[in-house]
């Protein structure tokens, strides 16, 4: 009798099923990546961008409310900026990454926003690493953003600060060949 209690408990806990709730972003059509260390990018990091052509921004919220972009397919050029600093050789959690997106339109020549303005191209702030209270995303909504678009690159001028968390990254200034 404890045998077949046994085995039916095995069956129970075999034939459940986790649901899935992580979205899976369409795939975008092209996806530049650049890897550059500019005067911008601290010293002890990497910088590099990826440049998403016809994508779109989607700002998610999950189950505690947190925000999280998602890169779909769209009409839109997605920039995706990374500042990484490689944890040391054996750790598993020593990583620190700040990540930057925002969406161009593509009919954009070049504008200016500033401050609440940002919302418009959905500019959206990462900070990725083992510290509590301040890992996640956030809404930037202080801060100005200057985008110079041509045929053949993007000149783009972002300064900005999030007052919820620190961060090593607040200006960006970088002309890419597209």
């Amino acid at each position: 009798m404890r045998m077949n209690t046994f085995f039916i408990m095995l069956m129970i806990i075999s034939a459940c099923k986790t649901s899935n709730i992580i979205d899976s972003p369409q795939p975008v059509d092209k996806v530049l990546e650049l890897e550059q260390t500019t005067a911008d990018c601290p010293k002890e990091g990497v910088c590099s961008i990826k440049l998403h052509k016809n994508a779109e921004v989607i700002i998610k919220k999950d189950t505690t409310g947190s925000y999280y972009p998602v890169i779909e397919s769209g009409n839109n050029l997605v920039v995706m900026f990374e500042f990484l600093i490689k944890g040391p050789e054996g750790t598993v959690d020593g990583e620190y990454s700040e990540t930057i997106h925002f969406e161009i339109a593509s009919t954009s020549r070049s504008f200016t926003l500033n401050d609440n303005e940002l919302e418009d191209v959905k500019l959206i702030y990462g900070k990725h690493c083992f510290c509590r209270g301040e890992a996640g995303y956030y809404k930037v909504n202080n801060g100005s953003l200057n985008i110079q678009k041509s045929k053949n690159e993007i000149v783009i001028d972002l300064e900005f600060s999030i007052k919820e968390t620190s961060h090593k990254i607040s200006k960006i200034k970088e002309t890419i060949k597209i």
